[in-house]
């Protein structure tokens, strides 16, 4: 890898998966109200298909593989903003261990579903419109702050190794 090296390609799967977990733990005791991993594969298969925008993606046809689709993009996109954060980190000579840092920028990460996704999918500005039972404004806020949490400690544990 030329541009990116393994390092940072760790720090976003690491930074990801931590995401991931802990976004999966508050759900558990329904602390969030996600979409269905489903629902953003459909959307990223119609992102791919030049058809971003919906009435509502759930009403949207279903396409195969949908979890198969939401998660190396998902994935994807955490590498591609971990790379950021390290680029940012690094332009500003700021230090990519401090945790306050590394919180701020994963919050500010909520941009992306509050202002991209949810309008695209439907679901108006910063998920207000969303779907019967879910909170995506806070969802999105918690995941995206565990997102932050990643980061930190993926700075730590490539640092080590």
């Amino acid at each position: 890898m030329s541009i990116i090296s393994w390092r940072t390609v760790l720090m976003g799967v690491c930074s990801t998966l931590t995401m991931d977990v802990l976004s999966g733990i508050a759900y558990r005791l329904r602390l969030t109200a996600p979409l269905s991993p489903h629902l953003i594969g459909r959307w990223f298969a119609s992102v791919a298909r030049a058809q971003p925008y919906h009435a509502d993606i759930a009403r949207a046809a279903a396409v195969n593989h949908e979890l198969a689709i939401a998660l190396p993009v998902h994935y994807g996109i955490g590498v591609t903003l971990a790379s950021v954060y390290l680029w940012g980190m690094s332009e500003l000579g700021w230090p990519t261990g401090n945790p306050a840092l590394a919180l701020a920028f994963g919050l500010s990460t909520s941009v992306l579903p509050w202002l991209l996704m949810f309008p695209s999918m439907g679901y108006g500005w910063f998920g207000a419109h969303g779907p019967a039972g879910t909170r995506l404004f806070v969802s999105s806020l918690w995941s995206h702050a565990f997102f932050g949490v990643g980061i930190w400690l993926a700075v730590k544990i490539v640092s080590v190794a």
